[in-house]
């Protein structure tokens, strides 16, 4: 009897002591570490539930020369305002908000990936070596930091059966996303009149893929340095993304600019546990214009009263 009371003692203790440990976990020192909780969490403590939507009141909306706008509250999927939201467009670099979602369903973080042709692909780089091995999470860095056009390739061409097999991937994940006006022919986000998207399409692929903890934490993510494995090769990476460190609550997503994109911009911003999407497309000005379209958003948005966090 005295020995089934003892391992019982031992069990509880046990119990108490694992209770008691914080878990913890460790990032790179340059890495922002936010509240970028993934959007299918959304009842963790201290970020606000409700189920009533938000109330849009009468302030205009600011004039902006974006083609495209797309503004959504992300706890109850109300649209708060949206311009030409439909429309297809070049959505330029924003692709890798996809590129990075195809990527995750099927590398592991700690997959190696090997560099070949995509060390020779212009535009925005990260500056890979053909023959440098980093791994999958590496990659993912320097193609959402640093907008790396050499990243996204180099996904694609360690997906099997290469460059053309990712980019069907990517259009087989537009049928399951249900997305109506979007379909790729690159991962990186080159101009083509068959790679177009809108701001409401990509407004659904990017809350997919904030389900992603890892994603999340990226895009949140203002600098980082990545090391290929045999640390021969070192990357210093730097997020594009202004407005990061501009804006009190942004949490990042992505950039993109070309010729016929022009300026793209895809914001996640949370301000008393209200989060928001804005998606701005063929802007002349994408920092600025997002800026004042987020002042707009919440003075001119009215929530609902929230539970407290207990």
């Amino acid at each position: 009897m005295r020995y089934y009371l003892y391992s019982a003692g031992l069990i509880i203790l046990a119990i108490i002591i694992t209770t008691a440990i914080p878990f913890v976990v460790e990032f790179s020192e340059n890495e922002l570490i936010s509240s970028a909780i993934p959007l299918n969490n959304s009842s963790v403590a201290g970020i606000q539930k409700y189920n009533i939507p938000p109330v849009v009141g009468s302030l205009p909306v600011p004039i902006v020369s974006a083609r495209a706008v797309f503004i959504e509250d992300l706890a109850t999927n109300t649209i708060l305002y949206q311009k030409d939201a439909d429309t297809p467009l070049p959505i330029a670099s924003t692709t890798k908000i996809m590129t990075a979602l195809v990527g995750v369903e099927y590398f592991k973080q700690n997959s190696i990936l090997t560099i070949g042709s995509s060390a020779n692909i212009p535009g925005s780089r990260v500056g890979l070596v053909s023959g440098e091995n980093l791994s999958f999470r590496s990659l993912l860095y320097g193609m959402l930091l640093n907008s790396g056009n050499d990243a996204a390739f180099a996904l694609a061409e360690n997906y099997p059966g290469g460059v053309l097999s990712f980019i069907s991937a990517m259009n087989k994940k537009v049928l399951e996303l249900n997305l109506h006006s979007t379909h790729f022919d690159n991962p990186a986000g080159f101009d083509s009149p068959n790679h177009y998207s809108s701001a409401a399409d990509l407004a659904k692929i990017t809350k997919e893929a904030l389900k992603n903890s890892q994603l999340a934490r990226i895009f949140a993510t203002k600098e980082t340095n990545i090391v290929s494995l045999d640390k021969r090769y070192s990357h210093q990476l730097f997020n594009l993304n202004k407005l990061l460190t501009q804006i009190n609550g942004v949490l990042g997503i992505k950039t993109g600019t070309t010729d016929q994109a022009k300026e793209n911009l895809v914001t996640l911003i949370e301000r008393d546990g209200h989060r928001v999407l804005i998606i701005i497309l063929g802007s002349n000005d994408r920092f600025g214009e997002t800026t004042r379209l987020i002042d707009w958003t919440y003075t001119n948005v009215t929530w609902p009263e929230t539970e407290t966090p207990r």
